[in-house]
């Protein structure tokens, strides 16, 4: 044996060299599986479920009212947290502080002052002439008093003038004629001395009248330019007010035209609510119903949607405004069916709306 080794030790080493690599291909073979058989044997389909439901007749509806439900839904809840309008109040500072209460105490006190200065003139003037006044009138009396007087001495003396020859109703007649002569006198002297007491006081308000009637005209200029700013006030108030009340009216009509808007709105939006509900069902049901076929076509037990949506968005609420998120569906042996679930989709027939 050793000789032999010795002598023929390449020929060994080769030999078992060529042993090895025929042992090693034979166990490759023995345990390498068919990769026919496995594919042939997969019993779970997997489908790109953007695309097969994109294939759908009524995928491109689907989304314009999920659109247009997170559009009123957002002016809904704009709306819900609008400040509230509160109308105006009414100012009293324009009633108070009129143009009229701002002029009333300076017209009245200039009235005041020309009605005082008119009284201090006259009472001048009556001075300055009541030594002339007094004279006259004692002249008028003057020119009476002889006359009163022979009267009077005629009445108080009229017994002893005739003496008992007179009867009594002789005398009586003489003193009536008498008497009315003097009360025609007197008479006679009060009408003088009364329109010369009426000349006097006219003279007085005559002077009076050319000093203060000057001041009187611009009184009244005053009074009346008052008045005529007090109207415009008035009007302008009464414009202002009217224009408020107008502008409450028209915001108390907008506001019923918006709250009628968002009852419109509201109802749009439960309407669009159940159309999107029912039309993602229908659309579900038909992904479905189709991998249904499917997996009984290729003798699937399982078919994958890929990648899969995670379950925390399909909680209430969490639909109208959150992006659809997708989990990857990592599978090595599965069979993808997603160019027939898209032809499957194709196929289907959606009623016109």
């Amino acid at each position: 044996m050793q000789r032999l080794w010795n002598t023929r030790r390449k020929e060994i080493l080769v030999g078992a060299a060529c042993l090895f690599v025929f042992l090693a291909v034979v166990i490759h073979f023995m345990t390498k599986p068919e990769q026919g058989s496995t594919a042939a044997q997969s019993d779970i389909g997997t489908m790109r479920i953007k695309e097969v439901l994109a294939a759908h007749p009524s995928y491109a509806r689907l989304l314009e009212l999920q659109a247009e439900e997170r559009s009123l839904a957002l002016l809904e809840k704009q709306a819900a947290s609008a400040p509230e309008i509160t109308a105006p109040q009414t100012d009293a500072a324009p009633f108070d502080d009129s143009v009229w209460q701002k002029n009333a105490q300076t017209v009245i006190s200039t009235r005041v002052a020309i009605e005082r200065e008119q009284k201090h003139l006259a009472e001048v003037y009556r001075k300055e002439t009541e030594d002339d006044y007094e004279a006259r009138r004692k002249a008028i009396d003057d020119e009476y008093l002889n006359a009163i007087l022979n009267l009077n001495l005629k009445i108080d003396n009229q017994r002893a003038m005739h003496g008992l020859r007179v009867t009594e109703e002789e005398l009586a007649a003489e003193r009536a004629v008498w008497e009315d002569q003097l009360a025609a006198l007197k008479h006679e002297r009060g009408m003088r001395q009364m329109q010369l007491y009426q000349a006097w006081q006219a003279e007085i308000a005559a002077r009076v009248a050319a000093r203060i009637e000057p001041e009187k005209a611009a009184w009244e200029r005053q009074a009346n330019a008052a008045i005529e700013a007090q109207k415009d006030e008035a009007a302008r108030l009464r414009s202002t007010v009217e224009q408020r009340n107008q502008e409450a009216m028209e915001r108390a009509l907008q506001e019923q035209e918006a709250r009628k808007g968002a009852a419109e709105r509201s109802i749009r939006l439960a309407a669009l609510h159940s159309e999107v509900t029912a039309l993602e069902e229908a659309i579900w049901r038909d992904v479905r119903s189709r991998a249904a076929k499917l997996a009984i076509l290729h003798q699937f037990s399982l078919v994958l949607a890929a990648p899969e949506e995670r379950a925390l968005l399909q909680l209430p609420g969490a639909r109208l405004f959150s992006a659809r998120q997708y989990t990857p569906l990592i599978s090595v042996g599965a069979t993808d069916v997603t160019a027939e679930m898209v032809q499957e989709m194709q196929s289907i027939e959606v009623p016109a709306h």
